[in-house]
């Protein structure tokens, strides 16, 4: 049901793939089901990348993470597409000029802004999917101009926007390792992206 659903972001994608993802998190995700996950293309571009700054200095670390992405790919979680309403909606977003630092790269800044967040929650808005994230801070600046339907950090356990209606969440707790046919982690011979 699309108004139950949560858009997981980049860096909860990148806890999955961790061999030490932090605890209890891959079995909340279970408890909380596949059907109600779902991962949308500037997520996966922006591990793609990742993966691909990665091959000069750390070629075996690019290709693990190469493969468990077309892994995680395989997976069951929904794939949001890109819409011409998703299109139109980051569209007024980077036009709209105090949120230029979240597609821009600042004079000064240690990492390029390539509007992921923006996409991401274009993508939300569009499809009305509450964002999973542990990175809550830019989103709740988009939600100020660009009601965003639910931003929920797993990590704190807490609702930072919440949704215009009852999302059922489960209780954190450790539960059956199911996760791991589910969600691939990255070879064990490498890390996980950092979030």
């Amino acid at each position: 049901m699309p108004g139950d659903l949560f858009l997981l972001d980049t860096d909860i994608l990148s806890y999955i793939g961790r061999q030490r993802p932090p605890p209890g998190l891959r079995e909340w995700l279970i408890a909380l089901g596949a059907e109600r996950l779902a991962i949308s293309f500037p997520s996966i571009a922006e591990l793609r990348r990742g993966a691909h700054l990665l091959e000069h200095m750390h070629p075996e670390k690019a290709v693990a993470i190469s493969h468990w992405v077309d892994e995680l790919l395989r997976t069951d979680l929904l794939l949001l597409p890109m819409t011409p309403e998703v299109a139109a909606v980051y569209a007024k977003m980077t036009s709209t000029r105090c949120l230029r630092p979240l597609w821009t790269v600042e004079s000064g800044a240690k990492h390029n802004r390539l509007g992921h967040d923006l996409m991401v929650a274009s993508v939300a808005i569009a499809h009305g999917a509450a964002i999973m994230t542990a990175n809550t801070r830019d989103y709740l600046r988009v939600h100020d101009l660009f009601p965003l339907p639910g931003v929920y950090d797993p990590l704190r356990q807490k609702w930072c926007v919440r949704p215009p209606h009852d999302m059922r969440l489960p209780l954190w707790e450790v539960g059956e390792p199911l996760f791991e046919a589910t969600l691939p982690r990255i070879s064990r011979n490498d890390q996980a992206l950092s979030p």
